[in-house]
């Protein structure tokens, strides 16, 4: 068992004794083995010591694991059979109900971090200033929107459960492992598939109206372009040939009804809407 006496006299930040064991293995791996296991290992801290340490610092406050420990049981052995009987209950759990395991992945740990958000956001706007805090929550809104929608559209699929699951056997299983993925704090799956998948599908209508307008505004500066030379060589042509100035007739400006004739989205609109219009009365 790792002391923290040591941690509390310097003022650091305790290591929890399971996390430190584990890092302990890792450095042995890396000074006894003839190969280098440094991007190996470097993964194992990153995606499994960092989350042994998150699991052990929020079992390490619940009373019962303090009251096992100030019995004289070792942190290291009670963490690593808690761990134990879980995985066996959640492996239970999966041969008897893994619909009601899916259910319980999906909303209870996602519900949680929901509430968070909203009560977050409520803070920022109360306050009422724009702070990283309120960057953190809106963040933190389309994470967990993104998911539930996701989680939705699968709740749907489970309506042909028994089609999927003849197709693919491991379904429920590759579903646990995509819940995890698309709730995860480190991954932050949902809202990859919102930048990736759905931003791209609700940007394409306002992209396409954008073009449009872009091009028939672009039409009307090429038409204004191509007129002002044809104004100013009648103006030269006449003051060269001694007409007088005030003589001199300027070609105005073309009316909007020109101007919408020259626009082809204008003028395929105008056609779609000119069979409906009533006919004047004479």
């Amino acid at each position: 068992m790792v002391s923290n006496e040591g941690s509390e006299e310097t003022g650091e930040e305790p290591r929890l004794p399971t996390t430190a064991t584990v890092e302990k293995v890792l450095q042995n791996l890396e000074f006894n083995s003839p190969l280098n296991l440094t991007p190996i290992t470097n993964f194992i801290r990153q995606e499994v010591v960092s989350r042994i340490s998150f699991f052990e610092n929020k079992i390490s406050k619940i009373w019962l694991f303090q009251m096992f420990v100030q019995l004289g049981i070792p942190q290291v052995y009670l963490f690593a059979a808690l761990m134990i009987f879980s995985g066996m209950m959640v492996r239970s759990m999966y041969k008897k109900s893994v619909y009601l395991l899916c259910n319980l992945v999906g909303v209870v740990y996602p519900a949680y971090k929901s509430i968070q958000a909203i009560d977050l956001s409520t803070n920022d706007n109360e306050k009422g200033e724009a702070s990283n805090s309120s960057i953190i929550a809106f963040n933190e809104q389309k994470q967990w929107l993104t998911y539930w929608v996701v989680y939705g559209w699968l709740q749907i699929a489970d309506n042909w459960s028994n089609w999927l699951l003849e197709t693919f056997p491991g379904y429920n299983f590759f579903k646990l492992i995509f819940l995890y993925w698309a709730q995860n704090d480190r991954s932050k799956g949902a809202t990859l598939i919102f930048e990736k998948l759905l931003k791209p599908l609700l940007k394409k209508p306002l992209i396409n109206n954008i073009q449009n307008t872009t091009t028939s505004q672009k039409q009307r500066q090429t038409f204004r372009q191509k007129q002002q030379p044809i104004q100013q060589s009648i103006i030269t042509r006449r003051v060269v040939e001694g007409i007088p100035s005030s003589s001199v007739s300027f070609r105005p400006d073309p009316p909007p009804e020109e101007i919408w004739k020259t626009d082809t989205v204008a003028t395929s609109r105008e056609s779609e809407v000119k069979p409906y219009r009533l006919n004047s009365v004479s």
